[in-house]
């Protein structure tokens, strides 16, 4: 049985087997699921279907098979793909390999899902990316069940623009210092980023730094200690263009 039509992305792919590919999905209905696009180096079968498996390219795909590892029966464009370079190619790779490491199978997140496009979009047309990182980050914790509560401490008490707090990934704001003191954070910062949440904008350079750090340790902790790939590709990559 197969799948209807639906949008998809993707999010990566590698060889299976002598001459397949195993893709990795975002669909609109479906989530995150992989599939087998089959003789896919073969010209007469499967190559012509390979040839659109490319990330940040708008696909309309149908897949079948009983397992969770399904096949691939039907894809077309859906648009214009987005030939992104540079820093822009390693934003969309590291949202590519969050949704890949996190998100878990056959879970619909239309939201997550619209977000994503609308992430590329402005990734392959804007020279400011940072806050596009982090408010997908922010949306796919809230999709995984995490919520960052800007506006209380981990005692449930309200945030006092006053106090500074140390952000603890397990626990929330904590008042005072703990553990990495460069993790400080100012009341009167923590409500900048709630109005930044809420209502969009920007913010100024040391509130998106404190914004990345408090991030960063958000989503290692999902990650449960693993590096993701990407972070160590784009070191290698500026260190050759230094």
């Amino acid at each position: 049985m197969t799948s209807a039509l639906q949008p998809a992305w993707v999010l990566g792919r590698q060889s299976y087997r002598d001459s397949s590919y195993l893709v990795h999905f975002l669909t609109a209905s479906d989530g995150r699921l992989s599939a087998i696009v089959k003789g896919a180096h073969r010209k007469q079968r499967g190559g012509m279907m390979a040839a659109l498996m490319q990330p940040f390219h708008p696909l309309l795909v149908t897949y079948g098979g009983s397992s969770e590892l399904k096949y691939v029966a039907a894809a077309e464009s859906a648009g214009v793909g987005r030939a992104l370079v540079g820093e822009k190619l390693f934003s969309g790779l590291y949202l590519n390999e969050l949704l890949t490491r996190l998100l878990p199978k056959f879970d619909p997140v239309p939201t997550l899902f619209a977000a994503y496009g609308d992430a590329i979009e402005v990734i392959s047309t804007s020279s400011d990316l940072e806050l596009t990182l982090r408010r997908f980050e922010l949306l796919l914790l809230e999709e995984l069940g995490y919520q960052i509560q800007w506006h209380i401490d981990f005692e449930g008490q309200p945030i006092k623009r006053s106090v500074d707090y140390s952000y603890l990934p397990e626990r929330g704001f904590v008042a005072g210092s703990v553990g990495d003191t460069s993790l400080s954070v100012s009341g009167l910062e923590l409500q900048h980023l709630l109005d930044w949440q809420r209502s969009g904008g920007t913010i100024d350079e040391l509130c998106q730094s404190k914004l990345k750090r408090i991030m960063r340790l958000a989503i290692d902790q999902r990650l449960g200690g693993r590096p993701l790939k990407v972070r160590e590709a784009v070191s290698e990559w500026r260190q050759l263009s230094d």
